[in-house]
């Protein structure tokens, strides 16, 4: 396990630039990609090239991170069912974000009850939590609910992709062993004081997220964090949504503090997980292919025009 840790996949980054017998290493890292390029950034600053880190992690542990998360999770999934309810015709879940959100509580307690084809409660969680990151999928998201609740068929719920996967399941784990090498644990006393909290704010929350709440029942324990960013890094460019709910932009304008000379570049008005060469915005795109290709820094903040809410197909 002491192997496994972001530190340590930062030196596996450098010992591939030795290699190739390159001078530094680009490098492009969306959600976790942005912690393991801050982090190669605080190991080998004079090795950092030009880096776009999109979907920002900020640079607090992995447990405070999670806990952000949740919360932010929950904001999403009201706005949601507000999205849901102005479209009562299409999806059929009611004219206001309640009712939206009574007939999602239907279908969380119904697979909870009984699961169908092994999809419970649990898979509906994760299903969630994948759909309320891009915005794309909230539509489907909607039909899914629909379906379930007119003729008991998950079918709608289930993303395209095996999350229940043997392959899956070695990414989860591994998710959850890097998260627990990176720092020091919480304890199970702060973890069910957050969880409470949590469910104060909402009964139901989405916790699918909270992986590193197990660290605390794991032997290795690392006395610190890994560090993130350096002053003798060169200025890099962070990309973020204002509204993205798996990482929140805040983790970004906290990020750029280790980070000095740094850009953000912001697309206003967006609510997903991950912007350069995903959302279809040039102005991201431009400025983000003009970094890397050109070397050419923003001279300051970019903030950039999103669509908005999802048009109904």
């Amino acid at each position: 396990m002491p192997y496994l840790s972001t530190d340590q996949t930062a030196r596996d980054m450098d010992a591939i630039r030795a290699a190739l017998g390159e001078r530094e290493t680009n490098f492009l890292g969306v959600s976790y990609g942005t912690y393991l390029g801050a982090a190669y950034a605080a190991r080998f600053p004079h090795r950092t090239g030009r880096m776009v880190l999109d979907g920002v992690v900020g640079p607090w542990n992995w447990y405070d991170f999670d806990v952000i998360q949740s919360r932010a999770l929950l904001r999403r999934r009201d706005t949601f069912f507000t999205w849901t309810a102005e479209h009562p015709a299409r999806f059929g879940l009611g004219g206001g974000a309640p009712a939206v959100r009574h007939a999602y509580v239907r279908v969380r307690e119904g697979l909870a009850d009984r699961p169908v084809n092994g999809f419970g409660a649990a898979e509906f969680d994760r299903a969630v939590y994948r759909a309320l990151g891009r915005t794309e999928r909230w539509a489907g998201l909607a039909d899914g609910l629909r379906t379930y609740l007119r003729d008991g068929s998950t079918e709608g719920l289930r993303p395209a992709a095996d999350f229940d996967s043997p392959a899956s399941r070695n990414y989860e784990a591994a998710n959850r062993m890097i998260k627990c090498a990176d720092g020091p644990a919480s304890t199970p006393r702060k973890t069910v004081a957050d969880i409470r909290h949590t469910r104060r704010l909402d009964p139901q929350p989405v916790l699918t997220g909270m992986e590193a709440s197990t660290c605390a029942y794991w032997h290795h324990r690392p006395a610190r964090r890994t560090p993130l960013g350096s002053p003798e890094a060169p200025p890099l460019l962070l990309v973020a949504s204002a509204h993205d709910p798996v990482t929140p932009i805040e983790g970004a304008r906290q990020l750029r503090r280790f980070l000095p000379g740094s850009r953000l570049v912001t697309l206003d008005n967006d609510y997903s997980h991950g912007v350069f060469a995903s959302r279809g915005n040039a102005c991201v795109d431009d400025t983000a292919a003009a970094y890397l290709v050109d070397g050419a820094v923003p001279t300051e903040d970019v903030r950039c025009l999103g669509p908005g809410l999802p048009a109904v197909p």
